[in-house]
């Protein structure tokens, strides 16, 4: 299942991605994978299409596990924040 989600950032956009990139490998074994990342023009908000398994897990994996919770956090992720916009059930892909 595919989500499209929000949560908010202090520390910018590249500081995020930075962050996501070395607890990517962990997040796909759990059954996350963002697809596609994006933020406002004054990097305070990220949005993201998500692929996960189960939404209510995932949300439970990204908000208590103390490990991804803590680099989440000092990458400058505001937990409680995040937001699960709704879920995607057709999409279109226009560079596939």
């Amino acid at each position: 299942m595919k989500v499209l989600s929000k949560f908010k950032i202090t520390k910018g956009f590249n500081t995020w991605l930075d962050m996501y990139k070395k607890i990517e490998p962990d997040l796909n074994k759990l059954g996350i994978k963002i697809l596609w990342a994006g933020t406002n023009e004054d990097e305070t908000m990220v949005y993201d299409v998500t692929e996960v398994k189960d939404p209510e897990e995932a949300m439970k994996l990204l908000t208590t596990r103390e490990d991804i919770t803590k680099q989440r956090e000092e990458a400058g992720v505001i937990l409680e924040s995040t937001e699960i916009i709704d879920s995607i059930s057709n999409d279109y892909w226009g560079w596939y």
